[in-house]
């Protein structure tokens, strides 16, 4: 059946620009990205719309939406605040879809009560909001067996148990009141009536959440004897999120890709970033809330189109079904990139500003094999997290290069943390063992090293008297000609004269030597230098050194108290002997 899709849009309270939407959303928006909301919104509409953002109340009112071809939609609308006090949450329902989606809901509805009716089985549904059990059967002559408290069903069950099974009655409402994922409780009677001593009760049980938020409780009890054939073997579900453990996953995209060769399948791996920092610095049990968030986040976006599990502690799994075209699939990525970090935005109080970050490969366009296809995605993702985190690649031969190059490479398998949950201080003690232990340890893979892992745009390492550039590690080598400029200015006493009496230079904006330092500050220009760190240092021989940090791309603003992180490579760094 066609699913009833709800836009939940993120604008920007100030300047109604689209902070996040779901993949269908940005289908609509087309070639219309960068503009704000209200560009999308019929003239005569617009009053309404103003009046309704100011308020924010969530009443529902009609609104007409203007596609790319200029045709106008009418949606069910409504707005409410955001995840952050600078945003706006719209939801809009295309009005056209309800009388659809009614008629396939009616038939579904019949279908699947022609199923469940064959069972003669007896079935309920628990909603927390408003502590209502109902049961219910499928038999014409009684179609509801009554709606009432989860106290009261529980005092139901306990007046035909013994005392064992009072104790499995007791975990069995536990289970529904705290919404556990999935649940069975087995009895040797029937304790709906007590009426039958020899009989085989169970009840499977299973919680839904939207969005991570536990909405309904849906189960089956049915009453039978030993004898009968067992049902076949359920999939596992982890008990936080609610998605597949690694281990049944894993064997579905196995046996759709290797054994049964199902063309269109697409594996993205999703890791939260730097999510042991979440842990450390706001405990576990919010840990646990990102967690449960996120995943409600990916089921929605990928609905029935794919399968998702959990195949780590803050790593999941996406099997995408028939998706071949990789174009709606940036669509969908990005959908669920966008969402997470609206929904965790920065600077909110006691919350965690939460990214992801995303590596997507596709069978059988890119690997003719399960292991191969993880392979790619996983180093797609590396990718990812390399470039910056918060962002998804999708691997491409033309840009990342021929995939057996890569294995036999094996970068990803040589990361000191190729999930990205190692703390600096973690990373960095892995760097000393391997620098003191008097391991092969070259000064060029600990460059590399400490570039991909600490995020450093560009690192240079000046030595000699007088300096002169021996090693260049990261983005945006420069020139020869800017080159022997730079050792120039590294030579200036003026400009020896910018460090402390630590042997610490430490600009958020190279601005600062403007006025001071015209001559050094253009050639920074030159440089597209907008920030840096360097470290006075001396190598193994004693030879003078200064160690460069530069931001080259984008301003960056350095964290002083990562400071010491630093100080403590520039001090490995004197292992080496630089000239």
């Amino acid at each position: 059946m066609k699913s009833i899709n709800i836009h939940e849009i993120i604008i920007n309270r100030n300047n109604l620009h689209i902070i996040s939407a779901d993949a269908a959303f940005y289908a609509f928006m087309g070639e219309r990205l960068y503009v704000p909301f209200e560009k999308f919104i019929s003239e005569e509409d617009k009053k309404t719309f103003y009046q309704k953002f100011r308020e924010c109340t969530g009443e529902r009112f009609m609104m007409r939406l203007i596609g790319e071809n200029g045709k106008r939609g009418c949606y069910f609308s409504r707005i409410k605040n955001g995840p952050s006090k600078d945003s706006v949450e719209v939801l809009l329902l295309y009005a056209e879809e309800l009388v659809e989606i009614r008629n396939q809901l009616k038939k579904t509805i019949s279908i699947r009560n022609a199923m469940l009716e064959m069972y003669g089985d007896t079935y309920f549904e628990y909603e927390p909001e408003n502590d209502s059990l109902c049961i219910y059967t499928l038999e014409k002559e009684e179609q509801n067996m009554g709606c009432f408290p989860l106290e009261a069903f529980e005092q139901r069950l306990m007046a035909h148990a013994d005392e064992t099974q009072q104790k499995d009655v007791h975990e069995l409402i536990a289970n529904i009141r705290t919404g556990t994922r999935r649940f069975e409780m087995r009895v040797n009677k029937n304790l709906l009536n007590g009426d039958d001593e020899n009989c085989l009760m169970t009840i499977n049980a299973m919680s839904l959440y939207e969005k991570g938020t536990f909405s309904i409780v849906v189960g089956c009890i049915h009453t039978g004897h030993e004898a009968e054939p067992g049902i076949q073997r359920k999939n596992e579900v982890d008990s936080l999120t609610g998605l597949l453990t690694k281990a049944d996953i894993t064997r579905i995209a196995i046996d759709l890709i290797n054994v049964r060769k199902v063309r269109g399948i697409t594996l993205a791996i999703v890791d939260i970033d730097y999510f042991k920092k979440v842990n450390d610095t706001y405990g576990h049990m919010c840990g646990d809330e990102v967690l449960l968030k996120v995943a409600g986040i990916m089921e929605k976006e990928v609905g029935a189109g794919g399968i998702i599990g959990r195949i780590g502690g803050d790593e999941f799994l996406i099997i995408f079904y028939h998706a071949e075209d990789m174009e709606p699939m940036r669509e969908r990525l990005k959908c669920i990139k966008n969402n997470v970090k609206a929904s965790f935005p920065p600077n909110a109080g006691d919350r965690p500003a939460i990214t992801l970050s995303m590596g997507c490969a596709a069978y059988p366009k890119d690997a003719d094999n399960y292991e191969n296809l993880f392979f790619l995605a996983d180093f797609a993702l590396y990718r990812a997290k390399e470039k910056g985190r918060d962002r998804y690649i999708i691997f491409d031969k033309e840009k990342h290069g021929d995939p057996e190059v890569i294995r036999n490479m094996t970068k990803t398998g040589n990361r000191i943390d190729s999930r990205g949950n190692m703390s600096m201080g973690d990373i960095l003690c892995v760097m000393m063992d391997k620098v003191y232990r008097g391991e092969d340890y070259a000064l060029e893979k600990l460059l590399d090293d400490f570039v991909i892992h600490f995020g450093i745009q560009r690192v240079m390492i000046h030595a000699g008297t007088p300096y002169h550039i021996v090693y260049v590690a990261g983005e945006q080598r420069p020139s020869a000609e800017l080159t022997a400029r730079t050792e120039h200015y590294m030579n200036m006493d003026d400009y020896q004269q910018q460090f402390d009496n630590t042997g610490l230079l430490f600009l958020n904006n190279v601005k600062f030597l403007e006025d001071r330092l015209p001559e050094i500050y253009e050639l920074f220009e030159a440089l597209s230098i907008y920030s840096l760190i360097q470290i006075r240092f001396r190598d193994k021989n004693g030879t003078p050194a200064v160690l460069s940090l530069e931001s080259v791309k984008k301003t960056t603003t350095w964290n002083q108290s990562n400071l010491h992180y630093y100080r403590l490579f520039a001090k490995m760094l004197s292992a080496y002997e630089l000239l």
